[in-house]
């Protein structure tokens, strides 16, 4: 691995991040894997075929792994996207973390990829990840249409929204456990 992450400043333009979000507002459904202990957020998925009409993200973070991670996943397995929204009024955040499965499955979550879809300004929302040391802010993801693919054991977080929403698309690339 060469490195702790990798970014892609405007990804999307704001026209396709208008379209994502009304993509999900029509299609999506509840999330439920959810970890309310640890995140205040709104989270709904729908299946990544829907965003693929947009962008072809697969694609994207594949590249990103092959010349960055090198991790062995499963490339075209795509089964949803998920849209969280961190509000003020709820002081939305998401307490440090990592993303994974359970052992009782065949699979783990391996590269965690997130693209900012907030179309209006907000503050605080800040995301961080703690590599070992100090925690580092991740300034590119503060703006709108970045892209920022990381491994999804690497602790990360959201720090409270104090004024707006914040909105992020996920997408989770997963394959055999490591070995």
């Amino acid at each position: 691995m060469k490195f702790t992450y990798y970014y892609i400043q405007d990804y999307l333009n704001k026209q396709e991040i208008k379209k994502i979000n009304s993509i999900f507002k029509k299609k999506s459904i509840e999330f439920k894997k959810q970890a309310p202990t640890l995140k205040t957020s709104i989270a709904v998925q729908m299946p990544y075929e829907e965003i693929q009409k947009i962008k072809d993200i697969n694609s994207t973070v594949i590249n990103i792994n092959r010349s960055t991670f090198g991790f062995d996943l499963y490339e075209n397995i795509n089964d949803y996207v998920i849209q969280n929204t961190y509000s003020a009024k709820y002081r939305g955040q998401y307490k440090w973390h990592q993303d994974g499965e359970p052992y009782s499955q065949n699979y783990t979550i391996k590269l965690t990829t997130l693209i900012n879809l907030s179309e209006e300004k907000y503050s605080g929302g800040e995301f961080f990840i703690h590599e070992g040391g100090n925690p580092h802010h991740v300034k590119v993801l503060d703006k709108p249409g970045s892209l920022l693919c990381f491994p999804s054991f690497i602790l990360h977080k959201v720090t409270p929204v104090t004024k707006g929403t914040r909105i992020t698309g996920t997408v989770f690339k997963s394959g055999r456990w490591w070995r």
